[in-house]
């Protein structure tokens, strides 16, 4: 049986709500689990600001721009981030962490018209 795809598009910052921790959360069940893939992780509107490599949390605090890094590096998944909204936010491939890419609004479009299903965080 093919394994089931997902899109999920990331909308939270990475800090002040809870959104994308669960987004990572869930990102981080779904890679562990032979019947589910992740076919793409798109960060959209406040969802960039998980991209910004000079997110720097205290030390007692729970990193996670780092996480998604590693979530990414160890499962060799693409971390989307939309330009247009990146830009709005003072996001450029200057400060921009490793694993994120920027991309347009017709990469997320491919991956919902191509995937088993979507959820938005």
């Amino acid at each position: 049986m093919k394994p089931l795809s997902y899109t999920l598009v990331i909308m939270g910052p990475a800090y002040g709500t809870q959104s994308a921790y669960c987004a990572y959360q869930f990102a981080q069940t779904l890679s562990s689990n032979t019947n589910h893939s992740i076919n793409n992780i798109f960060f959209y509107a406040d969802g960039v600001y998980n991209a910004n490599h000079f997110t720097d949390p205290a030390n007692d605090e729970f990193d996670l721009v780092k996480a998604w890094q590693n979530l990414a590096k160890q499962n060799a998944l693409k971390l989307k981030v939309c330009v247009a909204a990146a830009q709005r936010r003072g996001i450029s491939i200057e400060n921009l962490a490793e694993h994120f890419e920027l991309t347009g609004l017709g990469e997320l479009s491919e991956a919902v018209a191509s995937s088993d299903r979507v959820l938005q965080f």
